[in-house]
């Protein structure tokens, strides 16, 4: 499929997709190594490419995933527009397990690093707007068209790095803030989309709550039979997957004003002035 050109690439795990549409799996090469998780095809008569999680085959934490080797997989196959999709922990105790979210904004609480490729220039992402409007919108359109609920402009707390659970504390604070989800992995998958100046949208879906959590520590304190406090991940899937493929059965091809214009290169920047090496 050297002459496909892929219009939308999709980060997320689904084999329901890659089997009903015959995706075809391919390996793209990058400045980090091959990526061998990838899928193209065409889905409802857009040209897509799925990159099937972000493992590299073993589960890591979170700060040990190249997301730079995602990214620069789907920019190297000529992608410009990106839909993310996440498994996250809840916030709000009135937002029940299975909740369903197109999100708006993010917070990042944690240090960050990535796997920076150093022959190549670096500047500052510009992350005002997180993720792109346009593609937002579109997705959420397609989400008003489900028949479970799904909160739109959701805030998302990304606490990368960390390879633990949030405690009761934190999540209360975080309530208190007003936001919505929390993970691990959509930061910094988006700021690497947008230095590299794409259209990046994101769909997540909560697999646990905080009073489902406290329900499940409180039996295990009384000696009692502890049921499992998360929604399977299939099921949880399952929803993003039917808002993504929404999406794309009503695409339809368009240029983004902002985000391919958009980056914080100062051209002018000299490591060192040229006059004092003399």
């Amino acid at each position: 499929m050297s002459d496909f050109n892929p219009k939308v690439a999709l980060i997320m795990r689904s084999d329901d997709l890659i089997d009903q549409f015959h995706l075809k799996r391919v390996t793209v090469d990058t400045s980090f190594g091959p990526v061998d998780r990838c899928f193209e095809g065409y889905v409802f008569d857009v040209p897509v490419l799925l990159i099937y999680g972000r493992f590299n085959g073993q589960k890591v934490p979170s700060d040990e995933i190249n997301y730079q080797q995602t990214i620069e997989a789907i920019k190297n196959r000529g992608a410009s527009k990106v839909i993310g999709t996440f498994v996250v922990g809840g916030i709000n105790p009135q937002m029940p397990q299975g909740s369903v979210y197109v999100l708006g904004d993010l917070i990042g609480i944690t240090g960050y690093h990535i796997n920076w490729n150093r022959n190549q220039s670096f500047h500052n992402a510009e992350m005002f707007e997180p993720f792109c409007p346009e593609l937002t919108k579109r997705v959420c359109e397609a989400a008003k068209k489900m028949d479970f609920p799904v909160k739109t402009d959701a805030t998302y707390v990304s606490n990368y790095g960390w390879p633990r659970i949030e405690t009761k504390g934190e999540l209360e604070f975080y309530n208190k803030m007003g936001w919505d989800v929390i993970g691990q992995t959509c930061d910094p998958e988006a700021t690497l989309a947008k230095l590299y100046q794409m259209c990046y949208a994101a769909v997540a879906v909560q697999i646990d709550d905080p009073n489902s959590r406290s329900s499940y520590i409180g039996d295990l304190q009384k000696k009692e039979q502890a049921t499992e406090y998360v929604e399977s991940i299939k099921s949880c899937r399952e929803r993003t997957s039917k808002i993504v493929l929404q999406f794309l059965k009503d695409y339809s091809d368009y240029d983004c004003p902002i985000c391919k214009k958009m980056a914080r290169k100062n051209k002018d920047f000299r490591e060192f002035p040229d006059k004092y090496y003399e």
